[in-house]
């Protein structure tokens, strides 16, 4: 008995639901909307006992959602205006990109009408979010309480002994319903809103409307609504209601609802799928039915799991064809493959595109049907190849479209095709180069759409004289919606006697919104609802607090943007958010990741399950090493300012507040659909590319070879769950709301610097020189002889947002070992020097490269003392203290140093005091990575000032050196330097200036290693 009540139940729905339109017409009604409702209220009390209505079945019933059938008879069309009747043979349905079969889209943003008013006047609001149940027409919620999940059987039961507040009006769109709540008392908030001039401009389809509402106690604390629209009739079946999400705004003691109208859900969609499919037949036509693809998307489900639930409510609807887009071809060919061949029923179609095998997709389709020959092509939109990963690409072969259209359009024509139809989920500028450039093609299904409040759209295009025309451009470019908003046909209309050559004569395009005003094909929306909470895990915990808490934390999210500013998270805020958490727990200097591709605007506190709706994303993370000019490569080929970054300010060009340098390599943390990508090529000249990674004990992620893949969804919830066990409350909201504020503008960072560190050496070896003692040329008395010398600059920087705090040491040593004739050996020192130096740098140069002061402190000294070549007695050991205070120039692209300044000189070990000026100038030449670098440096001291003539002191000491790199592999070069140092001493017997002049060829290394986040190597 049970059963047959929900079958009644459910066909009085279907019926109600199919009279909807009609009564929409006659809404203006002698009775009061009060009166109305009074009447309503009474049937539904006298209906208490047996509250399910039964409705006669009505004869030759339309399809839900559609206009009435015509008679089924061959002349299904009138007379054209070219004369003689017209037949559609076939007719073209077609679903443009979706979510797939456990997607839907809301979008209720009309509430910020609502809330720039309140801004504007200066008035306080709030806004709450809470999970709803929708039904056509019918809308449950608590206002003030969020579901546990189980309420609605409960609730339903709750209806028939509902307090009835009244009719009251309200304000209805496409996407939304507003309600104001008659229990409360206030300014008029519908008002406000119609009042906004921004309702007219952005919000067209906002409409007056009356709702009845209805209130009862769930509990002793808890509340639920009831909210019914003009001629919907309460379901009893809880299988009739979707979720949705509830608004509720606050403003001056006043209260709105905003309910949502659920759009793009398979039951719906299938309802109108099946209709049209009814329809066609029944005007004597064949109907074919085909998918423009699915979009990536969080569904709780891997990709398998939900393709095979996805295909198998294609199947059920009776498609035929699926024409791959983003999800499809994500799968990888292997996939594809097995899902397509657990349903044989349904095609795959792509000209443009070739799988490894060769025989995944099918290039082109024929159906000849009562003398008509439609020929089919299917064109795949190439941008979706930046949205594969690297092993995914590799099993596809994309062609150009308008290349391989033109080719497979030819093919068609030459067997004899009537129409040519060309499927396409290419973007529409693609789309316009097809018509233009391919010709023979009569139509083009796309889905040109991306609005979310679809509309009824009836397109008809007359051909008179088709049959004497050339093949040229499509008659008609037709424009679905996209998302899964809408389902599109096409009728193509021949002569009803078409002759030996029949031709076309119309195409009539008809476009039919998909929203919860449609009754759901209730058997697949069960099916699919009961397997999807079989699998889909449980709401989860409170991860993100409602905006106005983390507003009350950190007020200045508010002015992050016009989204924020009406009360709530943007879709770039989040982005800028994730890729926050990329960059510090990759611990990475920039972060680079893919924009979302889905943001449903949602309010309130968010649970894990909200938060899943914002990562509708499949990317793993990778981090590398860039050069600076790499980096900036990519954001150049980014014109559009697409790729969302961290750490890198695309206004001032600046990483974590200072100048990229070109020439440096940084730490990049992106993901595998990026850096595999077919967009940005600088990825390929990637170096340390780590993939797995295991949580170290400073809340980042170390590379490991034993490690896992992270996903930005699991990193993104891994986060927030951390957070939310930290505690809730201000503490979480805390937490929370720094990770959503923007990048500071300035980050103090330490860096440790290689400045070309050079191992050199030579060695030289004379052979059969017996007898040449006396000859007096050192390479022919010396048996053997080399020299090995290391020399190089570490520096360790602390940049703090006033100073620049810099700690170096200089090393230099080299060794001359000479074997003479008869087995004696010398040693020799050519090169002995160790320098430790403390500078400090105020930043009051500002952004401009101008000349700011510094303060050096350098110790210099020896690994060992030299020897008096006069006495042979050992010399002191050097102990030089120097104090330099002057001024330098910000480095630019070549000219990296620029110092001039005061010196003041002690050496410890003499008791000496020399006063003077010192120099420094370093220019580099050469891109980075390049073939060849140059550098030349010059460092020269003098002091006029000497207060002994001590002959161990040198009152000039002038450096430069000429060095030229060869890049072998990563920062390791093979340097080639000439090395002249001049000098002179402050005595009468050492003033005459001496020369020194080193030759040297080694390896350097050059690499600025951060410890905050990279490894040495």
């Amino acid at each position: 008995m049970w059963k047959g009540h929900r079958i009644l139940a459910f066909a009085g729905c279907l019926a109600a639901a199919a009279d909807m339109p009609k009564r929409a017409v006659h809404a203006a009604s002698p009775q009061s909307p009060l009166a109305e409702a009074a009447e309503r209220e009474r049937r539904r009390r006298e209906a208490a006992a047996s509250p399910t209505p039964i409705r006669k079945p009505q004869k030759a019933s339309p399809a839900p959602g559609l206009p009435p059938q015509k008679p089924a008879a061959r002349t299904a069309e009138p007379a054209s205006t070219s004369g003689g009747a017209l037949r559609s043979p076939l007719t073209l349905i077609y679903t443009g990109r979706s979510l797939g079969s456990l997607g839907d889209f809301r979008s209720q943003d009309e509430h910020e009408l609502l809330t720039e008013a309140a801004n504007s006047q200066h008035m306080t609001f709030k806004l709450v979010s809470h999970a709803s149940w929708r039904a056509p027409g019918t809308s449950i919620f608590m206002p003030s309480d969020e579901p546990e999940g189980d309420e609605l059987p409960s609730l339903i039961k709750l209806r028939a002994g509902a307090e009835f507040l009244g009719v009251v009006p309200a304000l209805r769109s496409g996407t939304a319903l507003l309600v104001q709540d008659p229990a409360t008392h206030g300014p008029d908030l519908l008002g406000m809103m119609v009042a906004n001039a921004r309702a007219a401009a952005d919000f067209p389809d906002l409409g007056n409307v009356s709702v009845a509402v209805y209130r009862a106690p769930l509990t002793r604390k808890k509340m639920a609504y009831f909210v019914e629209e003009e001629g919907a009739i309460f379901p009893q079946d809880a299988a009739m209601f979707e979720h949705g999400e509830m608004n509720r705004i606050d403003v001056g003691g006043a209260s709105i609802f905003e309910l949502p109208i659920n759009l793009a859900q398979i039951g719906p969609r299938s309802t109108i799928v099946r209709g049209l499919a009814e329809q066609a037949r029944a005007t004597g036509g064949e109907p074919f039915i085909v998918d423009l693809g699915s979009r990536l998307g969080e569904t709780g489900l891997d990709g398998q799991s939900r393709a095979r639930l996805d295909w198998s409510a294609l199947d059920r609807m009776g498609y035929q064809a699926v024409v791959p887009w983003e999800f499809e071809m994500g799968l990888g060919a292997e996939g594809l493959a097995k899902v397509a061949a657990e349903h044989p029923g349904i095609r795959l179609l792509a000209t443009n595109v070739v799988s490894r095998s060769g025989a995944l997709f099918e290039p082109k389709h024929v159906i000849a049907r009562e003398g008509v020959t439609v020929g089919m092509i299917a064109l795949v939109d190439p941008f979706v190849r930046t949205r594969l990963p690297r092993r995914v690409l590799e099993d596809f072969t994309f062609e150009d479209p308008v290349a391989a259209a033109r080719r497979a359009v030819r093919d068609l024509r030459r067997l004899g095709a009537t129409v040519v139809v060309a499927l396409s989920n290419l973007s529409p500028e693609d789309n316009a180069r097809v018509a233009a450039l391919v010709p023979g093609i009569d139509l083009i299904l796309a889905d040109l759409h991306e609005r979310l409040s679809p509309q009824t759209l009836t397109t008809t295009v007359e051909l008179q004289d088709h049959e004497r025309t050339r093949p040229g451009s499509p008659a008609l470019v037709a424009r679905g919606f996209s998302n899964g908003l809408g389902v599109g046909s096409a009728e193509l209309l021949f002569p009803l006697d078409g002759g030996q050559r029949p031709t076309l004569r119309a195409i009539r395009h008809h476009l039919r919104s998909v929203t919860d005003s449609v009754p759901a094909d209730a058997e697949l929306a069960r099916t699919t609802r009961e397997e999807r909470e079989r699998l889909r895990s449980t709401r989860g915990a409170m991860l993100v607090p409602a905006f106005m808490d983390l507003e009350e934390v950190a007020p200045a999210l508010r002015s992050f943007d016009e989204v924020a500013a009406q009360g709530r998270i943007s879709k770039r805020m989040w982005e800028d958010f994730i890729a926050r958490l990329v960059r510090r727990r990759g611990r990475a200097e920039v972060s680079l990741i893919t924009p979302l591709t889905h943001f449903p605007p949602l309010l309130g506190k968010l649970h894990e399950e909200e938060v899943r709706q914002w990562l509708w994303t499949e990317e793993t993370l990778v981090v590398l090493d860039l050069r600076g000019s790499e980096i900036s490569e990519i954001l150049r080929e980014d014109a559009s300012a697409e790729v969302v970054t961290s750490g890198f300010d695309r206004k001032t060009g600046k990483v974590m507040g200072r100048s990229l340098d070109e020439n440096a390599l940084y730490r990049i943390a992106t993901t595998d659909l990026l850096f595999e990508g077919a967009r940005f090529r600088a990825f390929e000249k990637a170096r340390r590319v780590r993939r797995l990674f295991r949580p170290d004990a400073r809340g980042g992620l170390e590379s490991s070879r034993d490690g896992a893949a992270v996903t930005l969804r699991e990193m993104v919830l891994e986060e927030l769950r951390r957070i939310r066990g930290e505690g809730g409350g201000q503490k979480q909201a805390r937490s929370v709301a720094a990770l959503l504020s923007p990048d500071p503008a300035f980050e103090t960072l330490s860096t440790f610097q290689f400045d070309r560190p050079t191992l050199f050496a030579s060695f030289s070896e004379a052979y059969r020189n017996d007898g040449y003692q006396a000859v007096p040329e050192s390479r022919i008395v010396a048996a053997q002889s080399s020299l090995l010398g290391f020399a190089g600059r570490f520096k360790w920087s602390r940049d703090q947002p006033s100073f620049i705090f810099d700690a170096g040491a200089t090393m230099a040593y080299s060794k001359l070992s000479t074997t003479r004739l008869g087995g004696a050996r010398s040693s020799v020192e050519v090169t002995d020097d160790l320098k430790v130096d403390f500078t400090i740098r105020p930043k009051t140069a500002g952004a401009i490269r101008a000349f700011g002061p510094f303060a050096r402190a350098i110790f210099d000294t020896e690994f060992s003392p030299t020897r008096n070549t006069n006495t042979g007695v050992l010399n002191p050991r050097q102990a030089a203290l120097s104090a330099v205070l002057g001024v330098l120039r910000r480095p630019g692209r070549n000219l990296r140093v620029v110092e001039l300044g005061a010196v003041v000189e002690t050496d410890l070990s003499r008791e000496s005091l020399l006063a003077g000026v010192a120099a420094r100038t370093e220019l580099n030449a050469g891109a980075a990575g390049g073939r060849l670098r140059y550098r030349m440096r010059n460092d020269v001291t003098w002091f006029p000032y000497s207060r002994t003539e001590d002959p161990s002191l040198l009152g000039l000491r002038y450096n430069m050196i000429h060095e030229i790199l060869f890049p072998l592999f990563d920062e390791l070069s093979l340097s080639i330097a000439a090395d002249a140092f001049v000098f002179r001493g402050v005595a009468e017997s050492n003033r005459k200036p001496g020369m020194s002049v080193l030759f040297r060829i080694g390896l350097t290394y050059d690499r600025v290693w951060k410890p905050r986040y990279q490894p040495l190597f």
